[in-house]
């Protein structure tokens, strides 16, 4: 659990008071504090993938727990089942969120099918290889694991899904179908975005305290993107070699500045 001086009372006064102090990197000082502390303490009891996917799990449930706390402070949101206008972007993930999910993937499938996701999770891999967010929405390239508008890994979604919330269901819409206008609009100020600050912060900021807490214990505290990284781990599982998989496997999935934009490498 959270350390008691720095939880969830301690954030929400820092988002209610001043959330224009952390908005410009959408990062929670005493978020990131929080799960780095917990997180590194949970690792000294053990390193193994086992160990990672429960301090990912704690992870999950706290920073769940503190959104649950705060959302009714927020504004409401749109967000329902089969709303799916945002998951045609890059996901950043850990280490451990790609285990968490590998294993939700492999408890829900048998072995046939864990054989056909694979190749459908490499293809599009390939599709994706390269492109920022913005050029996946302008080509409506969606996530892997999303099928008839729905989340195939919802209760095993990353901790950037989990905080992306929006007030307008056709605000997100428009970015997708219509990208390059919409951003306009934002930025002239002739539209305001719709996304919520607080849980996109709290969210963030409790991925980065894990993939510092990872480093801090010489283990792979890098960001990867969802699809390109799970269509990496699936070959190895399926080939059996999953236990040797080393940060130099993951390498063509890293996320990384390319012009301003994240992406993955061209050659996945």
């Amino acid at each position: 659990m959270l350390p008691k001086t720095l939880g969830s009372g301690r954030l929400k006064d820092s988002v209610k008071s001043t959330p224009q102090k952390w908005v410009k990197h959408l990062i929670e000082p005493a978020t990131l504090e929080a799960i780095f502390c917990d997180s590194k303490a949970q690792l000294t009891k053990g390193k193994g993938q086992n160990n990672l996917v429960e301090i990912v799990n704690a992870v999950i449930d706290d920073t769940d727990a503190l959104w649950a706390e705060l959302e009714p402070e927020q504004p409401n949101h749109a967000c329902h089942k089969g709303c799916s206008w945002c998951c045609h972007q890059n996901v950043s993930v850990t280490w451990p969120e790609l285990l968490k999910v590998l294993l939700y993937l492999v408890k829900m499938n048998n072995k046939k099918s864990i054989t056909s996701l694979a190749k459908s999770i490499k293809i599009h891999s390939q599709k994706i290889a390269g492109k920022s967010s913005n050029h996946r929405f302008d080509k409506k390239l969606a996530c892997a694991f999303l099928k008839g508008n729905r989340c195939t890994i919802h209760s095993a979604r990353p901790l950037q899904c989990r905080g992306g919330f929006s007030e307008k269901e056709q605000y997100c819409r428009d970015l997708l179908e219509n990208r390059t206008a919409t951003q306009s609009k934002i930025q002239n100020r002739t539209c305001d975005g719709k996304y919520l600050v607080a849980p996109k912060m709290i969210y963030n900021s409790a991925q980065l305290g894990l993939s510092q807490a990872l480093h801090d214990e010489n283990l792979d505290g890098n960001m990867y993107e969802l699809t390109a990284a799970m269509a990496i781990l699936m070959e190895h599982l399926e080939s059996k070699s999953l236990n040797e998989v080393t940060p130099d496997d993951l390498a063509p999935a890293l996320l990384t500045k390319s012009k301003g934009e994240y992406v993955t490498s061209n050659f996945l």
